[in-house]
């Protein structure tokens, strides 16, 4: 019993880490993990990467909302939480998204019993038709912008943002594309433009918030909750897919649900990413993969797991909160614009790491794109393109195979 206590601890441990520095990803635990499984029994590796992806999934919300440095799955939430902060109101931001998290959590282990008999249905007919869904959500982003130039520049970032995911996603051979990509397109171009405008935080942050409606909590919830299903069901969906979806669920121009909504998709992700391992005997995200390839996944084992999920839910909203009112009470007495101009070069540094010249290279072509949405005046998910239009082509082409 110790030793699954320990392995939950250090789970929760790497995931918060993960999540406070840019750049950073539980995926990178996985090597780190399975490198010293002869440490562990493979039941304690597996809660590690499990606990290390839940308690990620709430904290990487901190350097998203207040430096706008985000994680692949919390991208667009730098857009209405950074908005927010510049409010003087990113406590509730990141309040918002924990508390779409823990509901995703709770709403996701009630409804497994049913999802147990229909996820096999769903993915079956989901599958061969998820490109037509994807294309749907694509053509709403785009008739969603005022005038005509706003609809054609954002066709325009849709599709060579979808240009550069497909060369390095599906042609070129890369080490860890998504870090350089994802960080170019979204990371760096607000930093970059805070450095530039020398943006100041308002006078006042507030550890406040306002109240939120039950029916509001319980459509952002379900929201989430269903679009991480989507992401743990399917192949090629992954948290930014699903939290696309999501955003044009709820709309983006309601930022608390929207936010809630976000929070909730990576959490359930997990949750539906076990049970597909369980149920379809097939691996939806990499912690699931690297679960699967240390043991085999049965009843008692996702029993096990979901346990872990709570825990680990319970207390990475804890630390979130908790740390979150360090992060105001340090950017109280700090110069933002120099924080973003730190931010900026850890990012570039981080990304010389894991990817070397290459992935600065790819970093800096995705933030040529990822500047012209700030420039434009139009939403900046549409740089979602990046994984979409691979998305779109890969079950377009799996489709036509059958």
């Amino acid at each position: 019993m110790l030793e699954l206590l320990f392995a939950l601890a250090l789970g929760i441990v790497l995931g918060v880490v993960c999540g406070i520095l840019p750049g950073l990803h539980p995926n990178n635990t996985i090597p780190f993990v399975l490198g010293f499984s002869f440490l562990f029994e493979p039941v304690q590796a597996a809660i590690i990467l499990i606990a290390a992806g839940v308690s990620n999934s709430f904290v990487n919300f901190i350097p998203s909302i207040f430096v706008g440095a985000p994680d692949a799955g919390s991208e667009l939430s730098a857009l209405p939480g950074h908005r927010m902060m510049m409010q003087g109101r990113g406590f509730e931001a990141v309040r918002l998204t924990v508390i779409g998290g823990l509901g995703a959590v709770f709403l996701s282990i009630l409804l497994l019993p049913v999802f147990s008999f229909v996820f096999p249905l769903l993915y079956r007919l989901m599958r061969p038709v998820l490109h037509w869904i994807l294309l749907a959500v694509v053509f709403y982003m785009v008739v969603g912008e005022e005038g005509t130039k706003g609809k054609m520049l954002a066709v325009y970032v849709l599709l060579v943002s979808g240009l550069l995911g497909y060369l390095l996603l599906d042609v070129l051979s890369i080490r860890d594309p998504l870090l350089p990509m994802l960080s170019g397109l979204f990371g760096l171009p607000m930093l970059l433009l805070s450095v530039k405008d020398k943006v100041r935080l308002p006078e006042g942050m507030s550890f406040g918030y306002e109240s939120i409606g039950r029916k509001a909590i319980l459509s952002s919830v379900s929201v989430g909750s269903i679009a991480g299903m989507l992401a743990g069901l399917l192949p090629g969906v992954g948290s930014s897919q699903a939290t696309v979806i999501a955003q044009e669920a709820v709309g983006e121009k309601s930022d608390k649900k929207f936010l809630m909504a976000i929070g909730g998709v990576a959490v359930s992700d997990v949750i539906y990413s076990v049970l597909a391992l369980y149920l379809l005997g097939n691996a939806r995200s990499g912690i699931a993969v690297a679960v699967g390839n240390l043991m085999a996944v049965g009843l008692d084992q996702v029993l096990l797991f979901l346990s872990v999920i709570v825990a680990s839910a319970g207390i990475g909203a804890y630390l979130t909160l908790r740390l979150t009112k360090t992060a105001v009470a340090f950017l109280r007495r700090t110069n933002y614009s120099k924080l973003c101009l730190l931010a900026f070069a850890s990012m570039i540094g981080m990304i010389y790491f894991f990817s070397d010249l290459t992935g600065v290279a790819i970093a800096l072509v995705a933030l040529s794109i990822g500047l012209i949405p700030n420039v434009a005046g139009i939403k900046r998910s549409h740089c979602m393109g990046c994984l979409i239009i691979p998305t779109i082509i890969f079950f377009a082409a799996a489709s036509a195979s059958i």
